[in-house]
């Protein structure tokens, strides 16, 4: 499945979704491909690693997603969904209650566990992308030389070695940042869905 065909799928199984919800949700899809072939991944990859479509739409709908009219609609139209004034209302009599506890629960684990475990991880990628600043010791070098006159063999090898390190930081940093964060979005993304009710807690 290419970039095209995913991206059809998913506004075909998304029809249930508000007009703005589901267009903030196709844009997030898009970007995915649009970062992975920078990565240099083809298209194919890329809709591989993010999954089925109807899968995703099942998620991000939640109780909005209504499969037996979904299977029941397509054996007559491949093309079918329900639109946003089709779909059944929900069926929880006490969602109102149900928000407010798993908000509350929401707000007591971030500030007790994940946001002091994120800090210390970003903490992490900080020191990291300061090490890179090494890259700066040929500069220095050349700034003692040019404005004290004094410059010594052992000063260039440890301005080399420090140059080599400093980029090897900075290609680390580099990495850890796009992995931490593609983390912190999808953990917030997680918190909106399990907030408006789209997935089981």
């Amino acid at each position: 499945m290419n970039r095209q065909q995913f991206m059809q799928a998913m506004e075909m199984y998304l029809r249930p979704m508000d007009r703005m919800e589901r267009v903030e949700l196709l844009t997030d899809y898009d970007q995915h491909f649009t970062m992975g072939l920078r990565e240099g991944k083809s298209e194919e990859e890329i809709a591989q690693e993010l999954g089925s479509p109807e899968e995703i739409a099942r998620e991000a709908l939640g109780e909005r997603y209504d499969a037996h009219t979904n299977a029941e609609m397509s054996a007559t139209d491949p093309f079918y969904a329900t639109t946003f004034k089709e779909m059944r209302p929900p069926e929880s009599r006490n969602r109102a209650t149900r928000n407010f506890f798993v908000a509350t629960g929401l707000i007591f684990l971030n500030l007790m566990f994940v946001i002091p475990i994120g800090l210390s991880l970003w903490s992490v990628w900080l020191t990291i992308a300061s090490m890179s600043l090494l890259t700066l010791a040929p500069v220095a070098a050349a700034v003692d030389y040019l404005f004290l006159n004094h410059l010594e063999k052992a000063e260039i090898f440890v301005a080399i070695g420090l140059f080599g390190i400093g980029i090897l930081f900075a290609i680390a940093s580099k990495f850890v940042f796009r992995a931490f964060k593609n983390i912190t979005l999808q953990y917030i993304r997680w918190n909106a869905r399990v907030i408006k009710g789209d997935v089981s807690v």
